[in-house]
């Protein structure tokens, strides 16, 4: 079970994942931040993943997706803190391999 809190504020869109980001959970939180972010286009996004207890690869690649749309993360404990690292870190080296590839010699 995944429970979805979005916070909205002045300067950001917060959407708190609590539970098991797996299986259809999966499609209903990426619901959620589509529809959220198209309501509140203009304001930086993050992710709160604290209180996640399990990811599976749906979620994996949920995140992975929203990390190139360019949202932010918030993670503690072991587990969430390795998965975004291990995403964010992907994902910078493949923008960087990009931009050297365009980049003239």
């Amino acid at each position: 079970m995944l429970r979805v809190t979005t916070h909205i504020d002045d300067t950001m869109i917060t959407l708190q994942l609590e539970g098991r980001l797996a299986g259809l959970a999966v499609i209903e939180a990426e619901r959620c931040w589509q529809v959220t972010c198209s309501e509140n286009s203009d304001r930086p996004r993050q992710l709160d993943l604290r209180g996640v207890t399990f990811l599976d690869q749906d979620g994996k690649s949920f995140l992975k997706r929203v990390c190139q749309q360019g949202a932010g993360f918030l993670s503690s404990g072991c587990l969430t803190r390795a998965y975004v690292e291990e995403i964010t870190r992907s994902y910078t080296e493949k923008v960087e391999g990009s931009a050297e590839e365009r980049s003239p010699s």
